[in-house]
Order: structure tokens, then sequence, then C-alpha cells
């Protein structure tokens, strides 16, 4: 039997018009659609599952049939095009079709689902659309038939029109044309010759023309010169409406407005024919859309065409006017001859409306006054109404359909004809207002795809999340902002770049614009990464946001060839150079694709804090962003984020990364030269991206106190978008694309979603989904998407999306569901291994999971990407999780997590399930009834989860599951379960402790029971540890008394009371002749140390030695010594390094044995080579960086090493370290001759990391040892020296360091003395003598080195090489200026140290112990040499780059020539001093020159002096060029 085949059959066959059969597209479209859950999956069943969906939705869905040609029998002949049927080719229709056998379809269909996308063969069901002509579009078609048609027309043929005439493609203009108006149209046309001018009807006429049917038949040419005919008619009739709307364009009144926007028409109803209208068609190239181009006007008529809008009835004249349009509709639609179509018919208005009435038996409703009253009156009681069902017979309709009109056209013309008599009675589909005739012209000409012809494939398709609705104001927000951080117009370090905050109820569309702004961003070349938090699920710490780089970082590794190759190699090596080998081995950690991409062997460091993460991913960031390829980073639903990332977000958007890493100078003179954060001219063109339920987020929600800190914050550029719900407006156009119907059409099922969904864009769509699953919401290939109001008013309300979604899933098979349930306790977002180890959680009655995923997946409930599977919004997840009754659901957890536990521990993967199954264990709850064993599992795993997340380290995060953990121990857990007890308050003190927001009298209780519980001291020593950790911040007294308790405990009592500098100096100089020599090199060869009393007394005591270095430095020296002897004894340890470290300083600052002490530091760095060195150099450093290389090797060499010490001290949360590495820095950056600004920005940024760790409030006053004693005088000295005079009041300041309790060093030294800080003492006076007397404060300088002098010789402590210089220069000045010899003596023995130095270090000591001798010789009249020494201090200062120095020389210099008379000379050494001092930073010190050399020397700078330095100049040559013996007196 011969089958005919219709539109959405599937035609097997090859050739282009198979390919081009409407069902062989819409088959395609499907397959496209669907193969991307095909290649995800692994099992065949499932894969062949899809192939059957896709058949299924074929014949069920579509009434589609697969068909293949039957060459045993004859065709069925042509067949004529009916109604708005698909074209089905003439050759289709010839021959013989019948049905393919299902298994053959099946088999093929899985062909199909295998292919690449993109072909270039002409194949069964091929994606290459090929025609068969040789045109790139429509419009070239249409093009290039309308020149060949209008050949044939000669021009006698056509008519003429108000004055003007067509002579073969162009308009000209009739001298004696009654209208100025038409002249200036036809002239301006005229001066175009890239457009034909027609009148309408010649136009028609020649499209019908070229769109003739061959013996009633539709061939394929004539079928697109249709479809492009009818949009250009579109285009026509848009054009015409805006012209009856706004007044005509050529012909408004002059000095007369229009009136754009009204509703009024501005023409005469009666002009409105097609007589009156010509068409403007532009000369096309290919590609070119001349449906856009095309356009058409009014002419003729004068001004007579215009209303006087002083009528009393605009309605009638509106209406009439739009049955007037529809008949001009009805005949373009048509291509019916009109009265003038080639007949020179005269114009007449009246004759042209009766004849066009009379032609299609239209009333043109034109009738008096009294008539119409009447028939308004007799309207009224009829009250007309017409029924949707019945829509295909009103108004000609089916006539149209006929003959092949777009049904969408023939619904136009119908409602603008609905009403014969153009009274204000019509139906509720007519047209009531020409905006809304205007919109819908303006969808069809904008989509003619969607509302023309609906031929798009998948119209039949109902899918309200691909677009952005409703969105335009926020979307061009989201935009700008990125345009700001691509031109990179915000710095990272000062105002931040634009942070955008984007708020919203849940389903508002929040994921959706930031990802539809994403897409749009990465097609502009950005990166766009992205991470979300889930309600249920906490993965491991910082895996979410680790994910987003990974993700990125995987697929940049596979770009490992060809052209790609280059960029790769780019990325690596910006990655190498910006960041240092530690922080990548951070980072690796968490993002393992990251080893991929630098391809180099990374160390291990563990430990790393908040503080250092958000470093390092901020880092990352810079690293990946460029101006070319900014980054979008999107954190989305910030409510579910958990602390530590939530931490790490606030700080990337704050930008307070920390200073401090990268603190390492090549030349510390210069500011271009540092690497400072603050002078960092690198931009930043990352844009973060925060999202958030504000319905969810109260004043007391973490979330809170982070967005108010923004908004606080006037440096952070925070930009907050609020999406509302959609308003009606929107909704209309939400559903009139979705639906492919005007948006005048959906306003009724607008009303009636939005009553039901409160316009919240999720619920809108869950809404319509469900109308169409319920079958009141249907779609008919021939009349489109119809709904029933009726059954839709009646629906229920429903409060919330959930609800619905609800509804959905108790549809679902019960297996199904059960898969989804069990899907939805592991969060929204879940691991596909994580999966597999629950496949047999109940035995054999466990439901295949799988199985319901692909159900799910087809249904849009999830999706699939790589290994994870998502639910398609938390809300869906909800609504599953909640699906589940209250008792069936603790089973259920229980099931899962001994399934997980099970197979876990069988593949060795537990590490991959810890966090997932102490989730579940949460969702459990402790209020649930538990047996004492799951009391103790439970325990346990909190327990796992709570060490692991100190590993990573979440603080926040381990002191949540520590307590979690306690929460499950029963009453008696000290004596049943006495490990878990301690190691869980073990993990809540130590997480409570390094979380800078932790719960301070939590952590005493914790603290209170260990000491209470724990049976001996050896379970308390890592509690007693952190305890003593907690008295060092605020009181290191009491520090050392319980350090020196826990000694006693341990067996390792130490009796300081009666020591005193000359005891101390024989436990040295014993124990130095104990170990020098071989006996040192042998000290590396000794076994560990096994003892744990003894390790655990090692570890004390070398605390004791860093609190001791603060207070009594004599002290750590003698406890240095004690731990060596036990080294020596016993075996080595981690805490034998401090030990080497702590005796060599104790050797150089109390012995003074700087060889001996430089030999025991090279020990110490030896031994730290055999523990793990990231871990000990934050401890390591400060002594032999800080003290003991600092006499021996260049002071620049030693700031790199100072600089890794406090990046790791903060990495691994040591404060302590980074405390005394930030000391040792700091103060060698100033003897080094640090740019002062460089200098200063640096001390305000590790004052605020420091300051992080305490969690001070912004506006309270901070106490800490390090702010108040060390980072304060440094930053008081630096600002007076470099000259900042307008500093803020106290209560106006923002630093850490503005809101000390002492401000002032001089008040800072009083508290200092009396509390004996000894170690602080020495550095604020370091700092204070440097500066009294460069800014020549001599009496001031000369009494702080009196209480240097009187204050370290009663401790016996060894005088620094920056203190003997200083002392030097200052009682020289006194020498010369008071004769004292005492002051010689005291600079004597000052130059004897310089001298003792000069053998451990030429570089740090050569210019200064010069320096000092110029001022002796000066001191002692020995000009000669004191000129020559002047001149080499300054030249080794240069060499050695001690700027500061080399302009203190400089100035001295200039001091001695004045002093002798040589005011040239001397003006020019204090020229060059300014400079150096310029170069320093040091402005006030400028300024004090400049005023100094203005008062000595007046405006007239002397030129006439060069004799004079000429021969001062030659005396200092002949002295320069002596021999080396003269020069070594000099020396002596």
């Amino acid at each position: 039997m011969s089958i005919v085949p219709r539109e959405n059959d599937v035609l097997f066959g090859k050739g282009s018009i198979i390919n081009n059969h409407h069902g062989n597209r819409i088959f395609r479209s499907i397959v496209d659609d669907r193969k991307g859950d095909y290649v995800k999956l692994d099992d065949r069943k499932l894969k062949r599952r899809i192939a059957e969906d896709i058949v299924k939705t074929i014949c069920n869905a579509l009434g589609g049939r697969f068909l293949v040609e039957n060459d045993n029998e004859s065709g069925c002949g042509h067949r004529e095009v009916v109604g708005d049927e698909i074209f089905i080719h003439p050759s289709i229709l010839a021959k013989n079709w019948e049905v393919v056998e299902t298994e053959k379809v099946v088999i093929k269909v899985l062909h199909r689902l295998r292919e690449k996308n993109e072909r270039n063969d002409d194949s069964e069901f091929s994606n290459h659309y090929d025609y068969g002509y040789d045109f790139n579009s429509y419009e070239e078609l249409v093009s290039s038939s309308l020149v060949a048609g209008s050949a044939q027309h000669s021009t006698s043929e056509i008519g003429s029109c108000d004055g003007s005439y067509i002579e073969g493609n162009e308009a000209r203009v009739n001298p004696t044309s009654d209208s100025n108006s038409s002249q200036k149209s036809h002239a301006a046309d005229q001066s175009d010759h890239s457009i034909a001018v027609y009148e309408l009807h010649d136009w028609i006429a020649l499209h019908r023309f070229n769109i003739m049917m061959e013996n009633g038949k539709l061939t394929e040419v004539t079928y697109y010169l249709r479809r492009a005919y009818f949009e250009q008619v579109t285009k026509i009739l848009y054009d015409l409406v805006e012209k009856i709307i706004d007044g005509h364009e050529y012909g408004a009144k002059p000095g007369e407005e229009r009136s754009t926007g009204n509703d009024k028409i501005s023409l005469n109803p009666k002009f409105i024919t097609i007589a009156n209208v010509i068409v403007r068609v532009p000369k096309t190239r290919a590609g070119d859309n001349t449906c856009q181009r095309i356009s058409a006007d009014f002419v003729g008529w004068g001004d007579s065409k215009f209303i006087n809008h002083g009528a009393d009835d605009d309605t009638r004249d509106k209406y009439l006017a739009m049955n007037a349009l529809g008949r001009m509709a009805y005949m373009m639609c048509t291509m019916e001859d009109g009265p003038s179509a080639f007949k020179g018919v005269t114009q007449n208005a009246n004759f042209t409306e009766t004849t066009l009435s009379s032609a299609l038996n239209l009333d043109d409703g034109v009738k008096d006054a009294d008539d119409i009253d009447d028939e308004i009156l007799n309207m009224l009681r009829k009250n007309y109404r017409t029924n949707a069902s019945e829509e295909t017979d009103r108004s000609g309709i089916s006539v149209m359909l006929d003959a092949g009109i777009p049904f969408p056209l023939c619904r136009f013309v119908s409602d603008l004809m609905d009403d014969h008599h153009g009274s204000v009675f019509r139906s509720e589909y007519s047209f009531s207002s020409f905006k809304d005739v205007l919109s819908d012209l303006k969808q069809m000409v904008d989509d003619p795809e969607g509302f023309v012809h609906w031929s798009s494939p998948d119209r039949w398709k109902l899918d309200l999340g691909k677009k952005l609705y409703g969105r335009d104001v926020e979307m061009k927000a989201f935009m700008d902002a990125a345009d700001q951080v691509a031109d990179g117009n915000s710095e990272y370090a000062g105002m931040s770049s634009p942070v955008i905050m984007v708020s919203g109820h849940s389903g508002s569309g929040k994921s959706q614009l930031v990802r539809v702004g994403g897409l749009c961003l990465e097609e502009r070349g950005w990166r766009f990464l992205r991470c979300k938090f889930d309600r249920v699920a906490h993965p491991e710490p910082l895996s979410i946001l680790a994910n987003a780089f990974e993700e990125f970082f995987v697929s940049f590794a596979n770009l490992d060839r060809g052209n790609n190759l280059e960029c790769l190699q780019e990325l690596r090596a910006s990655i190498k150079c910006t960041m240092d080998p530690e922080g990548l081995g951070i980072l690796a950690d968490h993002i393992p694709s990251l080893r991929l991409v630098i391809d180099m062997a990374l160390p291990s460091v563990t430990g790393a804090n908040e503080t250092m993460m958000a470093y390092l991913f901020g880092k990352l960031l810079q690293v990946l962003s460029s101006n070319k390829s900014p980054v979008l980073l999107f954190f989305d639903d910030l409510q579910w984020a958990d602390p530590l990332s939530l931490a790490i977000f606030a700080a990337l958007v704050k930008g307070s990364r920390p200073n401090l890493f990268q603190l390492s100078l090549a030349d510390v003179s210069r500011p271009g030269d540092s690497a400072s954060i603050q002078q960092e001219e690198n931009k930043l063109h990352v844009m973060l991206v925060g999202s958030y339920r504000d319905n969810e987020v109260d004043e007391s929600h973490p979330l809170a106190k982070v967005l108010y800190n923004f908004h606080s914050d006037t440096s952070i550029d925070v930009r907050t978008l609020s999406l509302s719900r959609f308003s009606f407006q929107t909704l209309s156009e939400v559903l009139s694309e979705s639906l492919c119907l005007p948006v005048r059409r959906v306003r009724s099922l607008s009303e009636l979603v939005m009553q039901k969904t409160d316009g919240q864009p999720l619920h809108v769509n869950a809404f319509v989904q469900a109308l169409t699953a319920d079958g009141l919401l249907t779609h008919s290939f021939t009349r489109g998407w119809e709904w029933d109001a009726d059954s839709i008013v009646i629906l229920p309300m429903t409060d919330s999306v959930a609800e619905l979604y609800a509804l959905k899933l108790r549809k679902l098979p019960k297996d199904t569901l059960l898969g989804l349930q069990i899907l939805s306790c592991f969060g929204s977002h879940i691991d596909q291994h994580v999966l597999n180890f629950v496949a047999n959680y109940d035995g054999k009655q466990s439901v295949d999971i799988n199985a319901a995923i692909c159900v799910a997946l087809s249904m849009g409930l999830i999706e699939q990407a790589a290994h994870f599977v998502s639910f398609a919004h938390d809300m869906i997840q909800k609504a599953t999780l909640d699906s589940i009754r209250d008792d069936d659901l603790v089973p259920l957890l229980r099931k899962l997590i001994v399934a997980l536990f099970t197979n876990a521990s069988a593949a060795d993967k537990l590490d991959l399930i810890t966090f997932v199954a102490v989730d579940l264990a949460t969702m459990i709850g402790n209020d649930a009834t538990l047996s004492p064993k799951e009391c103790d599992f439970f325990a346990y795993l909190n327990l796992i989860a709570g060490l692991e997340a100190i590993a990573v380290p979440d603080f926040a995060g381990a002191a949540k599951y520590a307590e979690n953990g306690i929460s499950y121990l029963s009453d008696t857990c000290w004596e049943s379960q006495y490990d878990l007890s301690l190691g869980l308050h073990e993990i809540s003190v130590l997480s409570h402790f390094s979380n800078h927001e932790g719960d301070r009298c939590k952590i005493m209780n914790r603290i209170n029971a260990v000491f209470e519980h724990a049976k001996d001291f050896a379970d308390k020593f890592k509690t007693h540890c952190v305890w003593i950790k907690i008295l060092a911040m605020t009181d290191f007294s009491r520090a050392i008394e319980e350090s020196m308790i826990a000694l006693v405990r341990l067996g390792e009592p130490l009796d300081l009371s009666n020591i005193d500098y000359d005891e101390v100096r024989d436990e040295l100089l014993k124990q130095k002749e104990q170990f020098s020599g071989e006996r040192r090199k042998n000290f590396l060869s000794k076994t560990c140390l096994v003892d744990c009393n003894k390790v655990r007394a090692m570890k004390i005591m070398s605390s004791l030695i860093g609190y001791f270095h603060q207070t009594k430095p004599i002290h750590a020296a003698f406890v240095s010594c004690r731990m060596m002897e036990m080294s020596m004894n016993n075996g080595h340890s981690e805490d034998s390094v401090h030990a080497a470290v702590a005796f060599a300083m104790a050797l150089v600052t109390a012995f003074g044995d700087i060889e001996e002490g430089s030999a025991w530091g090279h020990t110490a760095l030896s031994l730290m080579n055999m523990y793990d060195k990231q871990i000990l150099i934050p401890s390591v450093h400060p002594g032999i960086y800080g003290v003991v290389f600092g006499w021996t090797e260049p002071l620049q060499s030693t700031l790199e090493p100072l600089a890794q010490g406090i990046r790791l001290s903060f990495a691994t949360g040591n404060v302590e370290c980074a405390i005394s590495n930030t000391i040792f820095y700091l103060l060698r950056s100033f003897k080094s001759g640090k740019h002062i600004k460089v200098l200063t920005d640096e001390v305000i940024a590790l004052a605020r990391q420091h300051g992080h760790h305490f969690g001070n409030d912004a506006e309270a006053s901070v106490y800490t040892p390090l702010l108040q004693f060390y980072l304060t005088p440094l930053y008081n000295t630096l600002t007076e020296l470099r000259g900042d005079e307008n500093r803020p009041p106290k209560d106006e300041r923002s630093s850490p360091l503005d809101k000390v309790l002492l401000l002032n060093n001089d008040e800072i030294m009083k508290f200092a003395i009396e509390s004996k800080q000894i170690t602080c003492i020495r550095t604020i006076l370091a700092y204070e003598i440097a500066k009294e007397f460069i800014s020549r404060n001599m009496d001031s300088a000369l009494a702080l080195a009196d209480i240097h002098k009187d204050l370290f010789k009663a401790k016996g402590l060894t005088i620094t090489i920056q203190s003997a210089l200083f002392e030097a220069l200052i009682v020289f000045h006194f020498m010369r200026r008071t004769g004292d010899e005492q002051y010689q003596v005291r600079g004597e023995i000052a130059l004897t140290k310089l001298k003792s130095c000069l053998i451990h270090s030429d570089w740090n000591v050569k210019n200064k112990l010069l320096l000092a001798e110029a001022e002796y010789y000066y001191t002692i009249k020995d000009f000669d040499k004191a000129a020559l020494c002047y001149e080499a201090s300054i030249k080794a200062a240069q060499e050695h780059r001690f700027i500061q120095e080399e302009a203190m020389a400089h100035e001295l210099a200039g001091i001695f020539f004045l002093e002798r008379g040589l005011r040239q000379r001397s003006h020019s050494y204090f020229k060059k001093s300014i400079s150096c001092f310029q170069k320093w930073g040091a402005f006030a010190v400028v300024r004090r020159i400049e005023d100094f050399i203005r008062s000595e020397f007046g405006s007239d700078l002397l030129h006439a002096w060069l004799a004079d330095d000429s021969l001062a100049l030659g005396s200092a040559s002949r002295v320069l060029t002596e021999s080396s013996s003269k020069k070594r007196s000099c020396r002596d």
C-alpha cells in the first residue's frame, strides 16, 4: 500500500531534498539535543534507551513515521499544498514509501547519535543543508528574481499615482504634481540610484509574476520566494502603521509636532489604500537582508489625508483605519489585483473603497453619524464574543489558509478586519490599539521564522530558560562593570575592581543573569570561572573554589598541541615568574592539574592558613588575567558558603592580599625596584561576582557582616544588582517569545500565570511546564500553542515552586523517584564516584540509580557534566529531599553511610567520602535515636573530618566538626571514650585558637576539660602548648611561667633564678669548647631523639628562647646551651635546629664570637635540611639572617630569607615566628636604606596582616606587642623622615598603626623600659638615634646614645655595627663642639668596634668605618685624611647600595668643607646629599638642607668659587694617589 509522506515524517535516503524535508530537520534537532547525554554514558542499555526515547518522541508526540522508499510500487504523484502545511517537495511525493521496522530505526538513530556534530556529506540525517541553488540567502534569491521579473515589464504597462510615475526602476517627479511632500519624497529617492521605487500594486504584481506556480503546484523555488515575500509584506505593513500613528514623514504640517507614542491615528482611514502607497526596494548584494531594508510610505492627497484631532469620535476612526489596513494586508497576502493594479485608474477614494468592498465582499463601514449611533445600540444588545475554537472560520481565515498564507498572517489580517463595521464591539482577539498592531508586526519583522512561518524545527518545544528576559538594566550594569575591568580602570591594591553582588529570592534568575553575561564575555575572550555552594553538602574545604580553577587548568593542559602550545608556554612562564614555589606547592595540593600546566617539581607545604590561601588564589587570578583575557570569577549561592570560602571571597574582594609575600628587593634604595604590593603597577583584570538569596540572609548571617564591611569600605567598588519578580509586561514577553504568539494574544495567559506564580521566574517556568504536562497548554503544528483558560483558573494555588516540583515528582515511577531521593541526600552537585559507592546501598533491593538519572535527564530535572550530576536547580533538590517521608529518611541515610564506608574502604578511597559521610551523619542529627556504637562512629567521623580540615587548613570548619563530634559524646565519655574525647577536644582547642573568629569562651572551657580529665601531662601537652601561646599573645611573663611548670612536669626543670651575664658567658665558653671543630661537624651525624618527654621538653625550651629574646636575652642564651647539651647527649630533633640557632645568636651577641657564631649558623641550616625545611624556616630564619648573618653577609641579601620566613609563617599560621621575621625584616630594610615610602607601605601592610589574626574590631583600639613596640616606632620614624605633616587625628585614621594605645615613641620607650622589653628598647633606640642624627638634632641624638651605652653596657650585650657608627659620629661632633675628651675616648672605642667588624664583612662595614674615620680625622684636624675618607666613604656607600649613608656622608663632607671655608665645594656636597635623601624618600631632611643652603649661601649661588674648589680637589687627588702604605696609615 502506498503511503503519502507527511510533514513530520522522517525519510530515509540521501540528497539535499531528503535532508531538508521538515521531519528530517526536526529529527536532527532532537538528536543533537540528546547527544550530550548520549556521549556521557558508558552503559549500552542506557544509550539504547535514549535512541528509543527519540523514536517515541517522533512517533507519539509529533505523529511522525520513519519511512523508506519502496522501488517496487509506483509513487503517489504530486500533491497540492493546502493551508499552512509545510512544503513537501514534489519529488518526495512522486515516490512510493513504506514504514521502517522499529529495530532498524533504533539502529539508525544510534548511528546518528555517534556522529560528530558537523558533517560534509549528504548521507542520511545529514546536517548539511543544500537547497540545490547557488544563492547565499533568501534575499539574494528574491533580488535576482525581482531584477529578472522587472525586465519583462514595459514602462507603458505601469500606471501613475499622485503625479509621479515609474520609469524602469527609478522614480521621477511630475512637475504638475500638487503635492510638495510627494515631490520631496520622490526627489530624495531619485538622488539615491541604489533604491528602486514602486507603487504598491505594481510591487505586488511583480511578485505575483515571479512566484507564479507551475500548473498550480508549488515548487521549491517559489516556496522560498513566497517566504521572503511574506517577510517583506510584514515590513511594509510595519512602516505603514508607523505612518498611520505618527503622521506621514514628509507630509506633516509645518510646525506641527508628531504625536509619537499616541494611539490616535494621523491619517484619514479613507486614504489607507493600496493605491496611495509606494515601496522602496534597495538594490541588494549577496548576503544583504532585503526584508529589513525595504520600506514603504503613503503619498498623495496633500493635507486632506490628515485627520482633525478635534473630532469627536477618535475610536471610530481608529477602527475604520484598522479595517482599511486589514483590507490592504489581505490584498497583499493574497496578491490580488487592486483597482489600479495594471490599469491607469483615475484616483478616487470613494471609487477605490467601493471597488475593494465589492471585490472582497466587505462593507467599508462608511455611514452617517445617526446610522452609526443606532448601530452601536444594536451591537450593545448583542454582546458579541468570538469563540477561540471558531477562529479559523472568522473573516476568511480558511480562504487565506487555502491560498497558502502562513497562519500567523491569516490571524493577523483577521484580527484587523474582525468587525465589519469598525465599531467598538469587537471579538476578544481583535485589535483594540494600533500599538498592538505595531507590536505584532515588529515581532514578525524581528523573528519571521517564529512569528510568520512557524518554521523553527523545535517550535513545539517549550523552554523558558534559554533567554534572559526583563533584565536589561541589570545586564547593562553587569557589562559596564566588565568593560571597566577589561580597560583596567581599577587598581586591586587601591580602589578595587568593580565587585558585583547579585541578590534576589530563590528562582529570581541570579545564576542565569551571571551565566548569560559570562557567556557573552567568553565570546570577547574572557575566562569564566564559576563555583557553586550547596545547601546540604559541605565537601572538603576549598574544594568548591579549587574546582573552578581545576576545570580551567584541565582544559588548558589539553591545549599542548599545535598553535595552542604557545599559549600554554606563555601561561606556564607567567606562573613561574610571578609565584614562588612554596605557594605553587600549596595550590597544587588543591588544584592537581596545576602541576600539569607548570611542569615542574614543587615542594610540599602543609598548614597554609586562610590568609595565605586568599593571597594565593588572588595571585593565581592575577596570573590568569590580562587586558586581553580578563577573568570572571562567580561565587554562586554565597548564603551557603563555608566560613573559609567566605573569608577568602571577602579577602579577594577587599584586595587585602598580604603585601609581605613580595618583600624582597633588587635595589632597596629605589621604589621602582621594589616588588611590594603597595608599589605594584600591574592592574588586575578580574571581576568578582557573588550571588545570594537576600531573604535567607538576616543580620546574624555571616554573609551579612561581610556585606556590611564591603559597603563600609570606601575603597571597595561594590555594585548590587537586586533581581525582583517579572513584571506583567516582561512575563508577557517571555510567554510570547516562548510560544511564538503575539504579546497581545498571551496577555490572558500571562494574567493567569501571574496570579499563580507572582511572577517569580523559576516558578513561572515550573508552572508553565506543569500546564503542558497536564494538557492545559498544548501545541498544534497547524494552530500553534493553545490553552484551556477555564481549567487553569480553577487550578489550586501553590505557595512556592517547590510544591510544583513536588507534584511533578509524585508522578514519577517509584524507582525513579527513589533514585532521585538518594541523589538529593548528597546535595545539588554529586560526584559520580560517590554514587558508585552506594549503588548497592540496600543489597538486592537497591534501585538502579543510573536508570533514574537517565529518566531525570530526559525530563530536565538534572544535568550531567563530566563525572558530576547536578540538579537543574537547588529547589528541585529540596523538593526531592522533602519528598522523603520522615520515617524513611534516617534508615536511608544509615544505609548510605554504611555503603559508602564499606565500598570506599574496599577501594582504598576513604579520603573521597569522609566529608560526604559527615554530611549524611549531620542530616541524621544527634536528636535521633542512635545507638552508642552509632554515636561513637559519628563522633569518629567528625574527628577525621576535623583533622583533615586542620590540614587544609580550615580552622572554622575544623571547629565545627570538633563541636559536632563532641555533641555525640556521652556524659561518661572521658571514661568510656577517652581517646576519642581527647582527640576532639584537642582539635577544638587548636581550631578555635587558630581561627581569629574562634569562640574564646569555648576554647577556655575545652582547655579546662582537658586539664581536668587528661590522665597525664603527656595527654595534656598539646593543649598546654596552645594555652602557653594564648598567654604569650598578651603576657610574656605568664607564658614563661607556664613553660617552666611544663618543664618540671616533663622532668627537665630549669633554674634561672641566679643566672647573670658572667654565668652565661661561662656556659657559652664551655659549650663552645666542647662542640667546636670536628665535634660540631659530628653533631649532624647524631641519631634522632627518641625519648618523648625530652622531645616535648625541647619543644617547650624552643618556645622559651623566643620569649626570652623579647625580655631577657641572656636567659635565651642559657636555655640554648641546655638544649645543645641535651641534643649532643641524647640525639637531635627538629627543635635542635632552634637550639643551634639560639646558640649561634648567643655566641654573636653575648660572647662576641662572630666567626664561631656564623659557623654554627651554617650548621643549623644544614641540620634544618634534614627535617621539614618548609616548616622550620619561619622559626630559623629570624635568628640566622636577622642576627647571625647580619654581621657577615651583605644586609640586602638577608631580606629575601626573612621575607620567606614571613610568607611561610603566615602560611602555617605561626604568629610568633611571623612577629620575629617581621621585626628583623623591617630593621634590616631600614638599615639597608630601602626607600622610605616603600618601607612605610610595607609596615602598614604587615600591620594589617598581623591585625587580622587577632580579629580586632576596625573601630577599636589595637594592642599587640608587635604593633605597639615594633611597627609603631618604625612607622613614626619613617613618617617624620618623610615629612608627613598632615597626619590626621587619631580618631580619623584607618591603619592599625594609627589605633594603637601609645602613638608617641617617647611614650612607647618609657613603657618598654618599665616593662623591661629589652629587644623593643634596642630596636626603638636604633630607629630614634638614626632619625635624630640625620635630622641634625644632635642633643637628642646624644641623649639617646647615652641611654643606649648605659643600658646595654649593664646588660653585657654586644653593640651593633649601626650603633657603633652613630656612636662615633655623635661623640666626634660633640668633641669638636665642646673639646671634652671623654667624647673622643667613646669615639675611639666605637672605631675599634667597627674595625673589628670589618674582617667579617667588608660590604656592611667599609663605608661606615671610612665615614667614622673621616669624622675622627676632622676632629683631630687632619683635614687631608678627612677629605680622603669622606670621598672613599661616599664611593663605598654607592657601591654597596647604602643610599642613606651615602647621603649622610655627602652632608657631613659639606659641613666639613664649609667650616674650612671651601664654600663652593661645600655647596656641591650639600646638593648631592639632597639628591641622595630624595632618592631615599626623606623629604623632611631634604627641606631642612635646602633651608640651610638658602640661609647659608643666599640666593646668589656662587660661580666664582671654582678656583678655590680646584685647589681643594687637587689636594684631595694627590692624597688619593699616595702609596698603599699611606692609605693603610690613614685607616690606622
